[in-house]
């Protein structure tokens, strides 16, 4: 019961400075994109590039099939489908788990400065990307398939969820980086062997039915899944795979928030 009034007073204050959150957002967006010579065309173009690159090596020379429960024949579709919300996902956990660091002096020098919010930063600057390539991701089923569909919203119930799992793993492997430097290069081969053993560039058809329970235990597998079944057949996830993804969310989140509490007053000291 403790535990839980701890994480709603860390709820309660993180709502408190929701104003510096969203100016701390905006700062980092104009960081990222602000001076370079195609400015925030790159949140077009950098999704672009990664589906195009991967449309022609998946979908082109190693093309598979696409089993008939995700109504279309077109694995290109299918492969887009999965590599959105992978991107949201490689891209978040790899900036957020290493943002205490890079933000290490303000940290320092500020006495009571919220660092809790640093990690949110980070994933709403991804999450801002995120949006621009669901965007392009109607555009091409949209052009692929000559059908609209009011269920394709169906995608940002799922992408909600991902922000989520965002935040509560930002919070996790932020606060753990500060103590463990190695961790940011361990994310990067875990990112990597996540990719393929998470059925984004084939059908979970073909992984072996206790390999394909294991799989199904990292949250992420049904955000892909949400993703294609909103896309290509206007379905939700079955009940079973929603409620798995909404408690997941829900308890990543919590365990973040409750560990990144009780480590924050070492950060200082530590770095």
């Amino acid at each position: 019961m403790t535990n839980v009034l701890v994480f709603l007073h860390f709820m309660r204050r993180l709502y408190r400075i929701r104003f510096m959150l969203k100016a701390m957002a905006l700062r980092e967006l104009k960081a990222t994109y602000v001076g370079s010579f195609f400015g925030f065309f790159w949140a077009v173009l950098n999704p672009l590039c990664q589906i195009a690159i991967y449309g022609v090596v998946f979908g082109l020379f190693l093309k598979g099939t696409v089993p008939p429960e995700y109504g279309t024949d077109n694995f290109f579709l299918y492969l887009v489908t999965g590599l959105v919300p992978w991107q949201f996902l490689a891209q978040t956990i790899g900036t957020s788990s290493s943002v205490l660091l890079v933000y290490s002096n303000l940290i320092k020098r500020a006495v009571g400065f919220p660092s809790e919010v640093l990690p949110i930063v980070s994933v709403i600057s991804n999450a801002a990307s995120q949006v621009v390539s669901i965007v392009l991701l109607y555009a091409i089923v949209v052009a692929f398939t000559h059908t609209v569909s009011v269920n394709m919203l169906f995608v940002l119930v799922y992408f909600l969820f991902a922000v989520m799992i965002c935040v509560g793993l930002g919070w996790i492997l932020s606060s753990l980086t500060v103590f463990l430097r190695d961790i940011p290069q361990i994310i990067g081969l875990v990112l990597t062997g996540m990719f393929f053993f998470t059925p984004i560039c084939y059908p979970p058809s073909l992984v072996p039915p206790r390999l394909l329970f294991v799989m199904k235990l990292n949250p992420f597998y049904h955000v892909i899944e949400g993703y294609r079944f909103a896309c290509l057949t206007g379905r939700p996830l079955p009940a079973p795979e929603f409620t798995y993804l909404v408690v997941s969310a829900i308890v990543i989140v919590g365990l973040g928030g409750m560990l990144f509490r009780k480590l924050k007053p070492e950060f200082a000291e530590v770095m």
